[in-house]
């Protein structure tokens, strides 16, 4: 069963000030390097589906080497791996080729092939997936040199026959053996009971490959699982200790298949545990002088005989002599004892209970959240009727009135979120059950390496604002014996109305930040990059105008125009001074500070 966590940032975390913005024009340094083969971009079949351009859409061109803040790296038309990287004279420098993916004349005619996808797990190691069925792991050596890179082990991708994508990958060490862990997604059409389980003829999957090593030279296949959802995600990522995986998007991912230890496919994930747990063990009314609790006993034989109930002013115990305790409690208040009675009838008991003063009480006892309030229609009647003045079927029907009432009229384009929220899940390993979950009414914008040897963060709108979280690694640990229900998910940062400034970008194509924060970017699909900087000092003196306040920093947003054709952008990638932008035959690096 899931342990349901709340989303809460720490608010000392929050420094809101964005009462202030100033849109400029400000020139920032650039500089360009060439793509002599341009970069690869595979086109989607015509069978294709929304689960095929989820996946073409969180496709970047652009990698970013989380072990360097000067490199970045791309697949060109031949299929071979280059590299833009800052030189001493802070001009970039090209290489064209670090390894040359197999079979590129082959698989670059396929019909079913997503891009070639590379991850980096350590200092010296890459991943790298074709796109199409192809998986390497290699030995890239010292990436600050221009040595080729060497392939370690290879392997057809188990997906199914269908394309993948490689998502995320992670090395860690056990003793005196390394593993590396990857995610591959792929996309498979089904049929028949599948397809109607899922209501869809298309189900998306995640691959999670292990593949271990005593030397680090010779690797292994240790293991392979497989998980699947009905609808796409939007994150996926592991966790750095191999542990379990962390996804984001519209519904929560169950494991089918696992190659070590069978997965029990007749359980559920927990939804219907859950739901059980919600169940209410008893029901009660109230009137203003009396109130009834009614529940239905165990299945077993229950006579009056065998039935405790003691109830006094203030307290009210019911249980079954020499068995179980069903109810014991304090009443919200007083109670005439003469006046209360209680019957059985079958399994069903009712506790009539007279209450001393007149009034409602807010529970039937104090602190206990197992029962469930059944209000009757005229109860519930009265209710709509004290709060009808807050809403309306006329739009703004009194607008003259001193306490205006809300209506849609009052709502800005940055108030409107897309879809219906997100579900942030982590799913173990090894039990193969989502031990964690929360149902989050926030729109999922992006996710940044912060650091490489933690797992992405991730950026959740809430409000105006763009909220980041990180995967604690207090998670790595637990299981269903010894549940933790700490939320796996801490919020370590806040990019200030973010969610406002994006609200405004309808044709963004790309968007992150800096792993230290201070700089938020997005990317048109064609031309434009706009640069969002924090706590910009002013040179005057600034004040609220609402509370007075001074104020020595504000928000600040550039446009980055691109003077190049063709201008469809194509990567992005941001470290804490420099943006690189790819287009099919350029890569620009825009300098927004000096490396310190």
């Amino acid at each position: 069963m899931a342990a349901m966590v709340d989303l809460r940032p720490d608010h000392k975390l929050l420094n809101l000030n964005f009462d202030h913005y100033q849109l400029s024009l400000d020139s920032v340094p650039v500089y360009e390097a060439s793509l002599d083969d341009g970069i690869d971009e595979a086109k989607p079949s015509e069978t294709f589906s929304s689960h095929h351009a989820k996946l073409f859409g969180l496709h970047n061109h652009l990698i970013k080497d989380p072990w360097s803040n000067d490199s970045v790296y791309f697949c060109d038309r031949h299929w071979n791996i280059g590299r833009v990287r800052i030189g001493k004279t802070g001009k970039p420098q090209t290489q064209d080729s670090l390894l040359i993916v197999p079979d590129a004349a082959d698989l670059r005619i396929k019909p079913t092939r997503f891009n070639v996808s590379l991850a980096f797990p350590s200092k010296d190691l890459a991943v790298v997936c074709n796109g199409s069925d192809q998986f390497y792991l290699l030995d890239t050596g010292d990436r600050s040199g221009s040595a080729k890179w060497k392939v370690l082990f290879n392997t057809a991708v188990p997906v199914c026959g269908q394309a993948g994508t490689l998502l995320d990958c992670v090395m860690w060490v056990e003793g005196e053996l390394r593993r590396i862990d990857c995610l591959l997604a792929s996309v498979e059409e089904v049929d028949g009971e599948t397809k109607e389980k899922h209501r869809s003829p298309w189900v998306m999957q995640i691959h999670w490959i292990t593949l271990n090593s005593v030397d680090g030279v010779k690797w292994n296949f240790e293991r392979t699982r497989r998980l699947e959802g009905s609808r796409p995600f939007d994150h996926v990522s592991l966790e750095r200790g191999g542990k379990a995986v962390n996804i984001i998007g519209p519904d929560v991912y169950r494991m089918v298949e696992d190659s070590l230890q069978p997965v029990q496919l007749g359980e559920d994930t927990g939804e219907e545990n859950e739901c059980e747990e919600r169940t209410p063990l008893y029901t009660w009314s109230q009137t203003a002088s009396d109130l009834t609790i009614q529940l239905t006993l165990p299945d077993i034989a229950v006579t009056k005989a065998s039935l405790s109930v003691d109830i006094s002013s203030t307290r009210l115990e019911l249980g079954i002599k020499n068995g179980l305790e069903l109810l014991k409690g304090d009443l919200s208040a007083r109670v005439e004892v003469d006046a209360c009675t209680w019957t059985l009838d079958s399994r069903r008991l009712e506790i009539f209970l007279q209450k001393l003063e007149e009034g409602m009480w807010p529970s039937a006892l104090v602190g206990d959240t197992r029962g469930e309030l059944v209000m009757t229609p005229e109860q519930l009647e009265a209710i709509h009727q004290k709060l009808a003045h807050l809403t309306s079927e006329d739009w703004n029907p009194n607008p003259d009135k001193g306490d205006k009432p809300f209506n849609s009229q009052m709502l800005e384009e940055c108030d409107a979120v897309d879809g219906d929220g997100v579900v942030l899940s982590r799913i173990d390993g090894e039990t193969h059950n989502v031990t964690h979950k929360a149902i989050a009414n926030n729109q999922y914008l992006f996710s940044v390496c912060t650091d490489p040897s933690l797992s992405p963060a991730v950026c959740l709108r809430h409000d105006v604002d763009g909220f980041l979280w990180q995967t604690s690694t207090d998670s790595d640990t637990p299981t269903d014996k010894t549940l933790s229900t700490q939320c796996p998910w801490k919020h370590i940062g806040v990019l200030n109305a973010f969610g406002y400034v994006l609200a405004s970008k309808t044709q963004r194509r790309f968007c992150t930040c800096a792993p230290d924060m201070s700089v938020a970017v997005v990317a048109d699909a064609q031309r434009h990059v706009y640069l969002y900087r924090q706590n910009v000092s002013v040179l005057s003196p600034v004040r609220n105008r609402k509370t007075g306040q001074q104020i020595t920093s504000v928000a600040k947003q550039q446009v980055l125009a691109l003077d190049c054709q063709p201008d469809i952008i194509l990567g992005l990638a941001v470290t804490n001074s420099k943006i690189f932008v790819a287009t099919d035959q350029k890569v620009f690096v825009y300098v927004i500070k000096a490396d310190e």
